[in-house]
Formats: structure tokens, C-alpha cells, sequence
């Protein structure tokens, strides 16, 4: 999701610094439970980078926040690795945990197999197989399409949401000094949104 909500600046506010773009935890958080109450909040994530405020941001929230190290490949470069799956299985183990009917909410668009065989997809399909509500949430250029073809696969119902329409409601622009290359540029202050 913060990536994307850094791609997004590049339709949505092309004059941001596509590095200096964040996503506001507590109004994206308010926009994908609405007026639900959760019974279970889970987030995943990798570091470095820290980040260490927005982790506990979430857990204050109520998410059970996992986060990984990342880990060097053969390039030599730092990757993210285990994230998905362990959403997958937690996902895995609500579907378990709580009968239907029940809502889960999936913030992702990957429609990806990972490397061990798992994937959002397939969870959702489960999901709406043992007739729950799912609902996914995506930045619009990173949703796979196979999620659409879920339609109708169970007797649970699909909602796919877009959160290019809510842009200035869940993102901001950090100010500082970022690096373009080794050209040092200045950003200034750019406050999220109120939500309508």
C-alpha cells in the first residue's frame, strides 16, 4: 500500500516527490473498515526502512503488526521475503477461526502465486467459497485483474475498491531533504486531506 501510494502521486500529484509521499494510517484505516467493527487487524511489512512511528501507529490501532527483515538476494540487493505468506496464513486461519458470515478485507492488489505456492487470490477464493463478504482494496494500477474473475466463484460476494478516488484523504507529503540521484532537493509540508 505505501508504494502504491507513492506511484500514485505521479497521476494524482505530480508535483510531489514521489519519495516524500506517506500514507495516513488512520484515515486509511477509517476508509477500508467504514463503520465495521473488526474482530481482527493484521499487518505485515518488511524493514529496513524503519519506520518504527507508523508501525506503532498500527499497533495502537489495534493491527497485529508483523514485520520482517529483508533479505539480500543473489544481486546483492535487500528484498522483501515471507511477508505475503504470512499473510496468507493468517488469513488462513481466520477463515478457520470464524464462521460466515463474516467480511474480509484484503488491502493488496498482487493476484500473484508466491514463491511457496500462496497468494491473496487464493484466500479470497476460499473466503467467498465458504460464503464470506470480501471486500479488496487497491491502488488502481497495481489490482490484478483475476480478482474480477472471482465474481460469483462462491456464494460470498466480492467488492473491489479503488484508492486512487481517496488519494488526498489517506496520503501526505513529509517534508525534508530527499535525494534525486545526488542532487539534494527540498520538499515542503503537504497535510492529508479531511475525509468527506
Amino acid at each position: 500500500m505505501y508504494g502504491g501510494a507513492q506511484r500514485a502521486a505521479g497521476t494524482n500529484e505530480p508535483a510531489a516527490l514521489w519519495m516524500a509521499v506517506r500514507l495516513y494510517y488512520r484515515s486509511f484505516f477509517l476508509l477500508i473498515e467504514g463503520s465495521d467493527t473488526a474482530i481482527t487487524r493484521m499487518l505485515g511489512g518488511s524493514v529496513p526502512p524503519g519506520n518504527d512511528a507508523l508501525w506503532q501507529h498500527a499497533r495502537d490501532a489495534g493491527y497485529n503488526t508483523d514485520l520482517l527483515k529483508r533479505v539480500e538476494n543473489d544481486s546483492g540487493n535487500l528484498v522483501e521475503q515471507g511477508v505475503d505468506e504470512v499473510m496468507h496464513l493468517k488469513i488462513a486461519n481466520v477463515l478457520l477461526d470464524y464462521e460466515p458470515p463474516q467480511k474480509l478485507i484484503i488491502c493488496t492488489g498482487d493476484g500473484n502465486e508466491s514463491d511457496f505456492g500462496t497468494s491473496f487470490l487464493q484466500q479470497a477464493k476460499r473466503a467467498l467459497k465458504r460464503g464470506w463478504h470480501v471486500d479488496v482494496w487497491s491502488w488502481k494500477d497495481q489490482l490484478s485483474g483475476k480478482f474480477d474473475r472471482l465474481r460469483g466463484t462462491g456464494s460470498g460476494t466480492l467488492t473491489v475498491n479503488e484508492l486512487d478516488n481517496h488519494y488526498w484523504y489517506i496520503t501526505f507529503v513529509r517534508r525534508g531533504t530527499y535525494f534525486v540521484g545526488t542532487t539534494p532537493v527540498a520538499v515542503a509540508d503537504r497535510i492529508v486531506h479531511a475525509m468527506p
